[in-house]
């Protein structure tokens, strides 16, 4: 560049546009790396609710973040939006995508779904979600959070699901699930434990397959009567010994076997397997609204009970109904008087005040939906950590819930509805018409 162009710059007519081409590229440079976000919507909604910023100010030390998610799908976008303002709110979380497709082995190692997961990691603890929300992701934190481990004791000695195995039919997924989100798994023998402590958390049954000893039976009717938890998974056609526990907490199970013709819509081959999509307003299920898998499910009925407040946390559909002939060739309602047309209950949880607190028990009439074979499908990993998450009285892990937006929708009055209708329909178009009609004539006739 030589004197002559530098002179030719300064002078006022080239000076003035280069200056203020100059200006606005500063301001636009600045916007961008200096700027300030406004929610302006009525509930903050594109802000982190005050019980999510709590959660997260929980979490002593760094948090960090694996997003499986094929870089193509359409919800990756808001999955990074909604964690930036994690990220924006704690300095020492990070999160990172990998696309499952670059690591087939790793995928199946971790047992990822199919739709993609997210992993939260804070010391030495895991937690995983399916589902993209705040209430989702604080819930998880929530979890991270627990400052001391919670206790499921597995009842064994009757074929019930292993929790090492890694058969379909086993829980070594879940259970390895529950370990990563704080609790301490434990195998009880009955047998050798008569009097079981009432104060260690939750007790399980999961799907007997053997009849339990009068001893046996004996044991758990004391152990509910002193206020223990328990969880109880039970399957249909199986005697297992247990009808006095049902007498006990009002509870019938249905015989046969759940067909739900709901499920031929998931192009689900089997008769036997029902879907669930009706969940009860209830703590345990507050914010739930995925579709669950329940395979080869026994069908719940309460009986008159005053001692227990009973809820239906998953209902089977009217599509559904319990079965008790043969599952081949065509399968219809009707058959035996002893079937059961839906809805009814495929999950339940019992309360009661008892030795001075609430004693909880969950029943379900189906234990494969939590079986390495079926809990990724839909919701079923996440209805199984709520069941347990309620039954050791964690009342930190209540769902974080958004208040209801009042900007999502326009009410309009009539007198307001028919005036927009005259102005967009009537008025608006008219007076284009009228307009253009006017340009034609003149042009047309000078």
């Amino acid at each position: 560049m030589n004197l002559s162009t530098i002179s030719n710059i300064l002078k006022p007519e080239f000076a003035r546009p280069a200056l203020m081409v100059a200006t606005f590229t500063l301001i636009a440079i600045l916007g961008n790396r200096l700027y300030t976000n406004y929610d302006m919507t009525a509930t903050a909604r594109h802000t982190l609710l005050e019980q999510s910023t709590k959660t997260l100010a929980s979490l002593k030390g760094p948090v960090s973040a694996e997003i499986f998610i094929n870089p193509k799908d359409q919800q990756r976008t808001a999955v990074e939006d909604l964690l930036n303002k994690y990220r924006a709110a704690k300095a020492d979380f990070s999160f990172a995508v990998t696309d499952p497709a670059l690591d087939p082995s790793r995928m199946r190692e971790l047992n990822i779904a199919p739709g993609g997961e997210i992993f939260f990691h804070y010391k030495d603890r895991t937690q995983r979600i399916t589902q993209v929300s705040e209430q989702a992701v604080s819930m998880a934190f929530q979890r991270l959070a627990r400052s001391a481990p919670r206790m499921a004791s597995f009842v064994t000695g009757h074929g019930e699901r292993s929790l090492t195995s890694s058969n379909n039919a086993d829980i070594s997924i879940f259970a390895t699930q529950l370990r990563e989100s704080g609790f301490t798994t434990r195998s009880v023998s009955l047998s050798d434990n008569t009097n079981l402590d009432v104060n260690s958390g939750l007790l399980v049954i999961a799907s007997p397959l053997q009849r339990f000893l009068p001893a046996e039976t004996a044991t758990l009717l004391d152990y509910l009567s002193r206020g223990g938890n328990l969880l109880w998974l039970t399957e249909p056609a199986t005697d297992d010994g247990l009808k006095a526990i049902e007498f006990e907490l009002g509870v019938q199970r249905l015989p046969g076997v759940v067909v739900d013709m709901a499920a031929q819509k998931l192009q689900v081959d089997r008769p036997d397997f029902a879907i669930a999509n009706n969940y009860s307003p209830h703590i345990a299920t507050q914010g739930f609204t995925s579709v669950t898998l329940f395979p080869q499910a026994s069908g719940l009925e309460l009986q008159p009970n005053r001692e227990w407040r009973a809820a239906a946390l998953v209902q089977a559909g009217e599509q559904a109904w319990t079965e008790t002939g043969a599952l081949s060739g065509e399968v219809a309602f009707g058959d035996d008087e002893r079937e059961v047309a839906g809805p009814f209950p495929l999950i339940l949880a019992l309360e009661r005040q008892r030795a001075g607190k609430t004693q909880k028990v969950v029943i379900s009439g189906d234990g494969d939906f939590i079986a390495d074979a079926w809990i990724s499908n839909g919701g079923n990993r996440d209805l199984g950590s709520r069941l347990f998450n309620w039954g050791v009285d964690d009342e930190d892990l209540i769902p974080v819930q958004y208040p209801l937006a009042s900007d999502l929708t326009l009410e309009l009055s009539p007198f307001a509805t028919v005036s927009l209708f005259l102005l967009a329909l009537v008025l608006l178009p008219g007076s284009l018409f009228g307009a253009a009609t006017k340009v034609w004539y003149q042009r047309r006739h000078g």
